[in-house]
């Protein structure tokens, strides 16, 4: 049976807060927050459809809230913008999603900064926002740019002022959770002994040794974890935050989530939205900022998007690359994995380096057919690689993949 990686943190959150707690004799196991647990929306797992289907959505596991009232507003004959825009809201608005809108994680100053685009494929117009503080509605901005001024991007403080300008509210983005998290994150930042001398990795120079820290497997990093749990418990989280917490201020993962529809009438369309890599530097952007490299459609062929090392995709600028490949008549799991070798040769095929880099592409024809591919099969705590679908039957596939293995430790899964 494959776990989601929200079905593991979930789980090690119960077990190892035991643990740390079990010095204090009281110590219960407190099940975990399942109000928003998107686990509990459960989808079959079919193969491909043979003959591919519209409308179709495709997006992130992290989307899977707003999927069912998006495809159907792809069936009544909605905008393929709109729908994609009502997954992005959903999730924007959710204080316990830590990816986007209130409740990101936020940056090393302890304030959210979100980066959002969106592309709409039968007007051939886009935008982006980025660095955007206390806008919940990132994707939303990133429409009002699109739709009301003539520019391809607004970034920081006069993004802000563009949106209050709109109507947009202004409001405080870091929940008392997330704060507690950062927290947490501040305090190993502080004392970097306290992961142990495990944390520098030999084979990066000096300065990129902490920020570049992977556990030699899962195992070491669920030990580790438990470790540092009591510094969560400290700062007044809760049980079953704990895991959780631990693992972003150790290893912060940026999860965009990634929208892409298309209609009958074959219009397609894309959005994202995120609060990128916590405790970014301030000011900073990730890919999605950046249309070409995130995500990029062209509407006579359809469309792509990513999530994983900003860093890496923007130098292979990835979502076009992927674009213009099915353009020249690959089909989408090809043009993906074209990708990801690309990827891989700007590496120069060095594998200590390639551990530390995370890609996971998303990819939708405006036919319908559709693909998700992955760098590495598993994430950092060694679960599947997986993205939603929804064509009719809503639904969960693995992706394909170039590694058959997890970035912690390249063994296999």
């Amino acid at each position: 049976m494959n776990f989601s990686r929200r079905d593991f943190l979930a789980t090690a959150a119960i077990s190892s807060a035991a643990v740390a707690l079990g010095s204090q004799g009281d110590a219960q196991s407190v099940p975990p927050n399942h109000d928003h647990d998107q686990t509990l929306h459960s989808h079959p797992k079919p193969t491909h459809p043979f003959v591919p289907r519209l409308p179709a959505l495709l997006c992130t596991q992290a989307g899977t809230i707003g999927i069912d009232a998006a495809f159907e507003m792809l069936k009544q004959g909605s905008d393929t913008l709109d729908a994609a825009l009502h997954v992005t809201k959903t999730q924007e608005d959710d204080p316990n999603d830590y990816s986007t809108g209130i409740g990101g994680l936020p940056n090393e100053e302890c304030e959210v900064q979100l980066d959002a685009c969106c592309l709409h494929g039968p007007t051939r117009r886009s935008a982006a926002v980025g660095a955007v503080s206390k806008i919940k509605n990132a994707s939303l901005m990133a429409r009002a740019v699109m739709e009301r001024t003539g520019y391809s991007s607004l970034v920081g403080l006069d993004a802000q002022r563009f949106a209050i300008s709109q109507g947009f509210s202004k409001e405080n983005l870091t929940t008392e959770r997330t704060r507690r998290m950062w927290a947490v994150w501040k305090k190993i930042q502080s004392h970097p002994e306290l992961p142990g001398e495990g944390i520098f990795d030999p084979n990066w120079p000096t300065t990129f040794r902490k920020t570049h820290f992977l556990p030699s497997s899962p195992q070491d990093l669920n030990q580790l974890i438990r470790k540092l749990e009591p510094l969560a418990i400290q700062v007044g989280l809760g049980p079953q935050f704990t895991w959780r917490a631990i693992f972003d201020a150790l290893l912060p993962v940026s999860t965009p989530l990634y929208v892409s529809t298309v209609n009958q009438k074959k219009e397609i369309s894309s959005a994202a939205t995120t609060s990128g890599v916590p405790w970014r530097l301030a000011g900073t952007t990730s890919d999605i900022a950046m249309i070409g490299a995130g995500c990029y459609l062209d509407p006579e062929v359809g469309s792509a998007g990513s999530t994983g090392s900003a860093e890496a995709n923007i130098k292979i600028a990835g979502a076009r690359t992927i674009v213009e490949n099915m353009r020249r008549g690959m089909s989408p799991e090809e043009a993906g994995m074209d990708a990801l070798h690309r990827i891989v040769h700007w590496y120069g095929s060095d594998m200590t380096a390639l551990r530390f880099v995370e890609m996971v592409y998303y990819i939708l024809r405006n036919d319908g057919v559709y693909a998700g591919v992955s760098l590495w099969r598993g994430d950092r705590t060694g679960n599947l690689r997986q993205f939603t679908i929804h064509d009719g039957s809503r639904r969960t596939e693995e992706c394909k993949f170039l590694f058959d293995s997890n970035p912690s430790n390249g063994q296999a899964i």
